[in-house]
């Protein structure tokens, strides 16, 4: 009686640690599923393959709308390579230095900020660090802010850090 207790314990245990341990990662897409920006660009903008290359490595603008939610951006990144851990990547909005009040309607990764009608200049060689510090810190508002139904636009040169 006690080994069949001890045995259904450790069962119990066993099956716990291993849901817990393939649900924290929040990592849903194996690495082939996940697309690159320029795929996005060919798909959404009937970019060519070479065009697409030449946006996606000028970087590019992320687009943040009303509608957006921390969830939505934070997938995106992560589905569009830019980020590798999502979980990770959502503590570290909150963990990092937010120096720019949010506006109204901003949306909230801990006690951050993130605004929405706002673009945010990011590429592929930056750091999670430096994403995090781009959507908390460098947003670029707009009045006029319009929906061209777009998440990622292709930045200019000018504007590459």
């Amino acid at each position: 009686m006690i080994a069949s207790t001890i045995g259904i314990l450790l069962l119990l245990a066993g099956g716990y640690l291993y849901f817990n341990s393939h649900n924290s990662s929040q990592n849903y897409l194996p690495l082939e599923q996940r697309k690159t920006v320029e795929a996005y660009f060919r798909e959404h903008m009937n970019a060519t393959p070479e065009e697409a290359k030449t946006m996606a490595e000028n970087g590019v603008d992320l687009r943040v709308s009303k509608g957006t939610t921390l969830m939505g951006i934070v997938g995106n990144l992560y589905y569009y390579g830019f980020i590798d851990n999502e979980g990770e990547f959502t503590k570290l909005l909150g963990q990092t230095k937010d120096t720019t009040p949010g506006r109204e309607g901003a949306i909230k990764a801990g006690n951050n900020t993130i605004d929405t009608n706002s673009s945010y200049y990011i590429n592929s060689q930056m750091t999670d660090e430096e994403i995090a510090d781009t959507l908390l810190n460098k947003g670029r508002y707009s009045d006029k802010f319009n929906q061209y139904n777009y998440l990622f636009m292709p930045s200019s040169k000018n504007q590459r850090l």
